[in-house]
């Protein structure tokens, strides 16, 4: 089974800590939106690129863990990709930590395999995150942000609280069982937000969770780099 060590570090109420964590399973959720409509919209917005819609909601999809990082370089194999950013959880035995990573996904390839298509791209993720306790009693508050640059034009791509998605807990809670280990240590992407002017393709991601209640963030960024095929 691949595995991936993350070196990380728990922005907690009582002070920082390290985080040396070995991920088991790496999970993405997808189709996640309480308000139907702007589920919708999201579905017809991917249909035009392709993708078919999905049979269920919100739809779980096992990837290797292999492709986390916290890296601020992707590599990828063709220009037609993108990153989504999304509020992620580690779950260790019964700790929680709550974080924020970006879905980067091959958009040329979407549309014959979304699974597939995921797994091409490596799934960056802030090397910061908080503890859940801190902030479960103000979770749907929680903001979250991501900016494209494209041609050199830094533009928000992204913005949505989490009160406009299914609770995370409840997406954890309700990953399906039986297709791994129950003690494994899980890390969990939880569904993204329309892209403001619809979905694009750049040279630079930037993504971030605002925490207003404790006045905090948490955040990163990467270049994409297309490397060169001689085929």
């Amino acid at each position: 089974m691949d595995r991936r060590k993350l070196q990380l570090t728990v922005d907690a109420r009582s002070g920082p800590r390290p985080l040396a964590i070995t991920i088991d399973r790496l999970i993405v959720a997808g189709w996640v939106g309480r308000d139907k409509a702007a589920l919708q919209h999201h579905i017809q917005e991917l249909g035009k690129l392709g993708v078919p819609a999905p049979s269920r909601t919100p739809t779980y999809m096992n990837l290797s863990p292999i492709v986390l990082t916290t890296k601020e370089v992707m590599d990828v194999v063709g220009d037609e990709s993108s990153g989504e950013v999304e509020c992620v959880l580690i779950k260790d035995g019964e700790s929680v930590y709550v974080g924020v990573g970006s879905d980067h996904t091959d958009r040329a390839f979407e549309q014959y395999g979304i699974p597939a298509s995921k797994q091409m791209c490596a799934k960056p993720i802030a090397s910061v995150m908080w503890d859940l306790a801190d902030v479960r009693d103000h979770l749907d508050q929680i903001v979250l942000r991501s900016w494209m640059t494209t041609g050199g034009r830094r533009r928000l791509y992204q913005e949505g609280r989490l009160a406009a998605n299914i609770d995370v807990m409840d997406i954890l809670a309700a990953i399906p069982p039986g297709d791994g280990p129950a003690a494994a240590r899980i890390c969990l992407f939880c569904g993204t937000f329309p892209a403001i002017d619809g979905i694009e393709c750049g040279e630079r991601f930037e993504f971030a969770m605002e925490d207003p209640v404790l006045q905090r963030t948490i955040g990163h960024e990467y270049s994409v780099r297309c490397l060169p095929q001689y085929l």
